[in-house]
């Protein structure tokens, strides 16, 4: 099982899910299973009270579009690399008093199509554009998890009559130099998946909760994987080849031409353990990796940070140290009251 690709807080920079491994002959048997179907049992119901649609952005391609309905000023949120749009089910629904939220699943990941092709920033920037002229949205306020940070900054610059305000989370970072800084700093290994914990969607959960200290709604988890129809985990939705696609295609961001307000939220990590969450169970090998990465990545986020202040005329930073990564999970209460304000000022 691979949900999640190394650490939750360091590289969902680049690629938001850590591997999970499960023996390769129950991984064969599980995938030899007969009736499997595309993300969940037949049983499950999802319980966020969104709408899906699913609307074309090229020749047959399609990206789910969650709704979760409320009136006012259009805010579309978007997922980090590997999730999808329900990764927010918890967090979105709340700001529908004030706000018509929606969310969409970028290509390649959880229902949206998985073409061949168009994972550079140019193409996904255009799908977004492409979702919001079919729901008639002139302007809107994006939000963006991780890697998503890349398209907002790329939307923003290339079609600016159509946006309101930007708010990354965790996410205004130039990712162009964390493949070498992860070569000469490699993340040490996360604890491996058990085959209890491949039995079922809730099984997985909380093997994801123990591993990485957040618990991601039960929507993504359906959203992400593949369950046979008894509901043992098969495999992921997502070929690897995707994510790397998308992360070859990254650029360096175009912050000064970003001409609307903008809020940037950083999980600032003070220790190795707030950048390795599974810190506790390394032996000293592994522990003195965790320290090495800790110490290459923190000079990379500080530089991060600077670059955001430097260069967004209209932005403003928020550190939230010890947070996690996923900082609408992990400082929840904080990151909403936040954006809230940020999103009814003048």
């Amino acid at each position: 099982m691979r949900f999640t690709r190394v650490s939750w807080r360091v590289a969902t920079l680049i690629a938001p899910t850590v591997a999970i491994s499960v023996a390769a002959s129950d991984a064969r048997a599980q995938r030899a299973s007969a009736g499997a179907t595309a993300t969940t049992t037949a049983s499950w119901t999802d319980p966020s009270h969104h709408r899906v649609r699913m609307v074309a952005v090229a020749p047959k391609v399609k990206l789910e579009v969650l709704d979760w309905g409320g009136s006012g000023e259009p805010v579309v949120f978007l997922p980090g690399l590997g999730n999808s749009a329900h990764v927010f089910d918890d967090f979105a629904p709340q700001f529908t008093d004030g706000f018509h939220v929606l969310g969409i699943t970028r290509r390649g990941y959880g229902a949206s199509s998985q073409p061949v092709s168009g994972y550079g920033s140019a193409r996904l920037a255009a799908d977004i554009k492409a979702v919001l002229d079919t729901l008639h949205l002139t302007r809107v306020v994006l939000v963006g998890h991780s890697i998503a940070g890349d398209e907002l900054t790329k939307f923003a610059s290339t079609y600016p009559n159509r946006i309101a305000k930007l708010v990354y989370l965790d996410a205004a970072h130039d990712r162009t130099g964390l493949p070498a800084l992860f070569k000469d700093a490699p993340i040490p290994p996360s604890p491996p998946m058990l085959a209890a914990d491949s039995v079922s969607p809730a099984a997985a959960r909380a093997y994801m909760e123990r591993s990485t200290g957040v618990l991601v709604p039960e929507g993504e988890v359906h959203a992400i994987a593949v369950f046979s129809p008894t509901g043992r985990y098969l495999h992921d939705v997502t070929p690897d080849s995707i994510g790397a696609a998308i992360l070859g295609g990254v650029e360096h961001p175009a912050y000064a031409k970003i001409a609307v307000p903008a809020l940037a939220f950083y999980a600032v990590a003070d220790s190795a353990r707030d950048v390795i969450s599974w810190y506790s169970t390394l032996d000293s090998a592994g522990r003195a990796a965790a320290d090495k990465v800790f110490a290459a990545f923190t000079p990379f986020a500080s530089a991060a940070r600077e670059q955001f202040q430097r260069e967004v005329k209209q932005g403003r930073m928020i550190e939230l140290h010890g947070a996690h990564h996923y900082v609408f999970i992990s400082n929840a209460a904080e990151v909403a009251r936040e954006m809230r304000a940020f999103l009814v000022a003048k």
